[in-house]
Protein backbone atom coordinates (compact mmCIF):
# COMPACT_ATOMS: atom_id res chain seq x y z
CA UNK A 1 0.00 0.00 0.00
CA UNK A 2 0.87 3.49 -0.78
CA UNK A 3 1.32 6.09 2.06
CA UNK A 4 -1.94 7.82 0.50
CA UNK A 5 -3.60 5.08 0.82
CA UNK A 6 -2.88 4.12 4.60
CA UNK A 7 -3.13 7.92 5.89
CA UNK A 8 -6.32 7.62 4.36
CA UNK A 9 -7.35 4.99 5.64
CA UNK A 10 -6.06 5.78 9.02
CA UNK A 11 -7.83 8.60 9.24
CA UNK A 12 -11.47 6.82 8.48
CA UNK A 13 -10.75 4.40 11.10
CA UNK A 14 -10.09 7.11 13.37
CA UNK A 15 -13.41 9.60 12.15
CA UNK A 16 -15.51 6.10 12.48
CA UNK A 17 -14.01 5.91 16.09
CA UNK A 18 -14.82 9.45 16.84
CA UNK A 19 -18.51 9.02 14.93
CA UNK A 20 -19.14 5.79 17.20
CA UNK A 21 -18.28 7.53 20.43
CA UNK A 22 -20.28 10.66 19.97
CA UNK A 23 -23.36 8.72 19.13
CA UNK A 24 -23.11 6.31 22.79
CA UNK A 25 -25.47 7.48 25.17
CA UNK A 26 -23.33 9.63 27.79
CA UNK A 27 -22.93 7.92 30.69
CA UNK A 28 -26.17 8.28 33.65
CA UNK A 29 -24.97 10.65 36.43
CA UNK A 30 -23.72 9.18 39.84
CA UNK A 31 -25.86 9.64 42.83
CA UNK A 32 -24.48 12.39 44.78
CA UNK A 33 -23.02 11.32 47.86
CA UNK A 34 -24.96 10.95 50.98
CA UNK A 35 -24.61 14.49 52.80
CA UNK A 36 -26.20 15.61 55.70
CA UNK A 37 -29.04 18.03 56.01
CA UNK A 38 -27.82 21.66 55.08
CA UNK A 39 -28.33 23.73 58.70
CA UNK A 40 -30.19 27.03 57.91
CA UNK A 41 -29.68 29.51 60.68
CA UNK A 42 -33.18 29.36 62.45
CA UNK A 43 -32.11 25.46 62.88
CA UNK A 44 -29.25 26.65 65.02
CA UNK A 45 -28.80 24.85 68.08
CA UNK A 46 -30.23 26.43 71.76
CA UNK A 47 -27.28 27.13 74.09
CA UNK A 48 -27.56 25.23 77.60
CA UNK A 49 -29.40 26.81 80.36
CA UNK A 50 -27.06 28.82 82.73
CA UNK A 51 -29.44 30.90 84.80
CA UNK A 52 -28.91 30.72 88.82
CA UNK A 53 -25.75 30.85 90.98
CA UNK A 54 -22.55 30.51 90.44
CA UNK A 55 -18.88 30.07 92.43
CA UNK A 56 -15.77 30.94 90.56
CA UNK A 57 -12.39 30.73 91.61
CA UNK A 58 -10.26 33.29 89.54
CA UNK A 59 -6.37 32.28 89.43
CA UNK A 60 -4.32 36.13 89.26
CA UNK A 61 -0.79 36.88 89.09
CA UNK A 62 -1.29 38.72 92.66
CA UNK A 63 -3.58 35.94 94.18
CA UNK A 64 -6.86 34.20 93.82
CA UNK A 65 -10.06 35.66 94.27
CA UNK A 66 -13.20 33.88 94.75
CA UNK A 67 -16.19 35.87 93.04
CA UNK A 68 -20.05 34.89 93.02
CA UNK A 69 -22.26 34.82 89.90
CA UNK A 70 -25.77 35.14 89.68
CA UNK A 71 -26.34 35.21 86.04
CA UNK A 72 -30.20 35.68 84.01
CA UNK A 73 -30.63 34.15 80.68
CA UNK A 74 -32.83 35.03 77.73
CA UNK A 75 -31.77 32.76 74.65
CA UNK A 76 -28.30 33.81 73.81
CA UNK A 77 -28.61 37.11 76.08
CA UNK A 78 -27.00 37.20 79.74
CA UNK A 79 -27.30 40.00 82.43
CA UNK A 80 -26.43 39.40 86.09
CA UNK A 81 -24.41 40.33 88.82
CA UNK A 82 -20.85 39.75 89.28
CA UNK A 83 -20.23 39.96 93.19
CA UNK A 84 -16.56 40.76 94.67
CA UNK A 85 -13.91 42.06 96.72
CA UNK A 86 -14.84 45.31 95.42
CA UNK A 87 -19.03 44.67 95.85
CA UNK A 88 -22.11 43.82 93.39
CA UNK A 89 -21.71 45.10 89.33
CA UNK A 90 -23.64 44.35 86.10
CA UNK A 91 -22.88 41.61 84.32
CA UNK A 92 -23.63 41.67 80.40
CA UNK A 93 -22.41 39.09 78.06
CA UNK A 94 -23.76 36.07 75.39
CA UNK A 95 -23.98 32.59 75.09
CA UNK A 96 -23.35 30.83 72.11
CA UNK A 97 -23.65 26.97 71.71
CA UNK A 98 -21.26 26.37 74.62
CA UNK A 99 -19.04 29.45 74.30
CA UNK A 100 -19.47 32.27 77.01
CA UNK A 101 -18.49 35.80 76.93
CA UNK A 102 -19.57 38.47 79.41
CA UNK A 103 -18.29 42.08 80.85
CA UNK A 104 -18.29 43.34 84.22
CA UNK A 105 -16.90 47.03 84.79
CA UNK A 106 -16.33 47.70 88.41
CA UNK A 107 -14.28 50.47 90.52
CA UNK A 108 -11.34 49.41 92.31
CA UNK A 109 -9.64 51.66 94.23
CA UNK A 110 -10.89 54.35 92.64
CA UNK A 111 -10.22 53.11 88.62
CA UNK A 112 -12.64 52.50 86.68
CA UNK A 113 -12.21 49.09 85.45
CA UNK A 114 -13.61 46.92 82.80
CA UNK A 115 -13.17 43.56 83.07
CA UNK A 116 -13.61 40.89 80.23
CA UNK A 117 -14.46 36.96 80.33
CA UNK A 118 -14.42 34.57 78.04
CA UNK A 119 -14.55 30.40 77.93
CA UNK A 120 -16.67 27.38 77.30
CA UNK A 121 -19.36 25.80 79.43
CA UNK A 122 -19.47 21.99 80.17
CA UNK A 123 -21.47 19.86 78.16
CA UNK A 124 -23.46 19.18 81.66
CA UNK A 125 -23.54 22.99 82.12
CA UNK A 126 -22.80 22.67 85.73
CA UNK A 127 -19.31 24.02 85.16
CA UNK A 128 -17.66 26.93 83.31
CA UNK A 129 -13.85 27.92 82.77
CA UNK A 130 -12.13 30.03 80.47
CA UNK A 131 -9.53 33.24 79.97
CA UNK A 132 -10.47 37.11 81.69
CA UNK A 133 -8.70 40.30 80.79
CA UNK A 134 -8.82 42.98 83.99
CA UNK A 135 -7.69 45.80 83.05
CA UNK A 136 -4.94 47.12 84.99
CA UNK A 137 -4.25 43.99 86.80
CA UNK A 138 -3.51 41.63 84.26
CA UNK A 139 -4.88 38.23 82.87
CA UNK A 140 -6.37 35.56 84.67
CA UNK A 141 -7.99 32.01 84.50
CA UNK A 142 -11.30 31.35 85.65
CA UNK A 143 -13.80 28.31 86.94
CA UNK A 144 -16.89 28.73 87.91
CA UNK A 145 -19.35 26.10 89.31
CA UNK A 146 -22.85 26.05 89.46
CA UNK A 147 -24.29 26.46 93.01
CA UNK A 148 -26.70 23.07 93.90
CA UNK A 149 -30.09 24.10 95.34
Amino acid sequence: MNRTVRTLLAASIVAVGISVQAQQPAPAPKDPPASKPEQKPDDKKAPPSIAGKWTMTLEMAMGNGTPALELKQDGEKLTGTYTGRYGAAPLVGTLKDHTIEFKVNITAEGTAVEMIFSGEVSPDATAMRGDASLGPAGDATWLARRQKG
